[in-house]
């Protein structure tokens, strides 16, 4: 029995709990927080070091007026794909924000993969299209040679002179996989030859080009009193690619021709999974849920096995209780039976007994013999005429306090 107990248990946290990775096969995703090559955390320390304000979003894109001192001038870093998908809601918020005077910097593995992007959203196409407001243009790949298509690094190249490119000659997207050259990677499911074409009135600004291909890579698009800086490779700010080439020269720049005085420097580590509400896939995926689970069941299987004792073979045979029937039977009664009632049916059965075989030429009245009787004091007789008064009109009785005075009358009688 304590087999299949165990068994049940296993079975149920197999087929119920997601199990979380294995520290060799954790996919690290992009924070401010993380120090692997994939995070920002050496972003978050030089702007700290910059005396410039920098706060993690933990929370959806409406809350993000609340995080800022300043209500325009202000950066918001968002790396794509996301973990946990923006709602239409928040990319609502999220555009008036930008068109108040903001700036949205929108880092999309596109023409790069990092390792967390291989998680990659089906929908990233249409994303970056409604976080931008501009038209993914797919395009035939070109052929590939293999070196091509195991290179870890794709370089990209100024297109012409622009405050954001001023003293960069290069921007580096760096990768453990091998960058993709094209289509010719069909089983990812991004796309990765593509042109932006937007509306007559926010023609993208197409700032720089991968130096392989000449496919564009950055685009500055305007929206409203802010702008929308959009880059198809991820890679360039992450720590283990913010020190190669030119990329802190470009970061610099951006923070620079973006923010004002006083202004956030925000990233988006809410979409990437470090929320601070309840997210219930990153609950369950949390080792320390699993951990948990896990003693629980180790301390259940050791009450059961060492702390209870061997419940003893019961008898075919057991004997009925004569005060245990007693017992149920009274508690039945004294459910069932309304107090008042049973109160006078208690005086009238003892002053019965009482009469009993007393003057048998006559029948005197019940109530006439107890007052009479010597053995009966003054209070005792007032209070059981007082306690039957009230059981026949219907009122509260103590029966607790009647039994007590019947036990006392009947010691005067023995």
């Amino acid at each position: 029995m304590l087999a299949l107990a165990a068994g049940a248990l296993g079975l149920f946290y197999v087929l119920f709990f997601p199990k979380p990775r294995a520290d060799s096969d954790e996919i690290v995703r992009p924070l401010s927080s993380e120090s692997r090559p994939e995070g920002y955390l050496a972003v978050w320390r030089w702007l700290g070091e910059q005396h410039i304000h920098a706060v993690s979003l933990r929370y959806r894109y409406d809350r993000l007026p609340s995080l800022l001192s300043m209500p325009t001038g202000n950066l918001l870093l968002v790396t794509l794909p996301q973990w946990v998908p923006a709602r239409a809601a928040e990319l609502e918020k999220l555009e008036g924000w930008v068109e108040r005077g903001n700036t949205l910097l929108i880092m999309a593995a596109i023409h790069d993969t990092p390792p967390w992007s291989l998680d990659a959203d089906p929908l990233l196409k249409e994303k970056v299209e409604q976080l931008t407001g501009l038209h993914l243009e797919t395009l035939p790949a070109g052929k590939a040679d293999l070196k091509a298509l195991l290179a870890d690094r794709l370089d990209v190249v100024p297109r012409g002179e622009h405050p954001l490119l001023a003293g960069v000659k290069h921007i580096t997207a760096v990768s453990k996989l091998p960058v993709p050259a094209g289509d010719s990677l069909a089983n990812r499911s991004v796309v990765r030859n593509a042109r932006l074409n937007g509306p007559e009135d926010s023609i993208p600004l197409e700032l720089a080009t991968r130096a392989d291909s000449g496919e564009p890579t950055l685009w500055l698009v305007r929206r409203g009193a802010g702008q929308i800086v959009l880059s198809s490779v991820s890679s360039p700010f992450s720590n283990g690619a913010v020190a190669v080439t030119d990329n802190a020269r470009f970061l610099a720049n951006i923070i620079a021709w973006c923010c004002g005085p006083g202004a956030t420097v925000v990233f988006d580590d809410a979409h990437q999974g470090a929320t601070a509400y309840y997210d219930g896939r990153a609950f369950f995926a949390d080792p320390r849920l699993h951990h948990t689970i896990g003693w629980i069941v180790f301390l259940w299987l050791a009450l059961v096995l060492g702390a209870l004792p061997l419940r003893a073979a019961q008898r075919s045979w057991q004997p009925l209780d004569e005060g245990a029937y007693v017992e149920a039977s009274a508690r039945y009664f004294a459910h069932v039976v309304p107090p008042n009632e049973a109160a006078q049916r208690l005086i009238e059965s003892f002053l019965r007994r009482l009469g009993a075989g007393t003057h048998p030429d006559r029948q005197p009245a019940l109530w006439e013999l107890f007052d009479e009787d010597s053995r009966v004091s003054g209070p005792q007789r007032r209070a059981l005429h007082v306690l039957y008064e009230h059981a026949c009109a219907g009122k509260r009785v103590n029966l607790v306090r009647l039994q007590n005075l019947l036990a006392q009358l009947r010691k005067n009688f023995e």
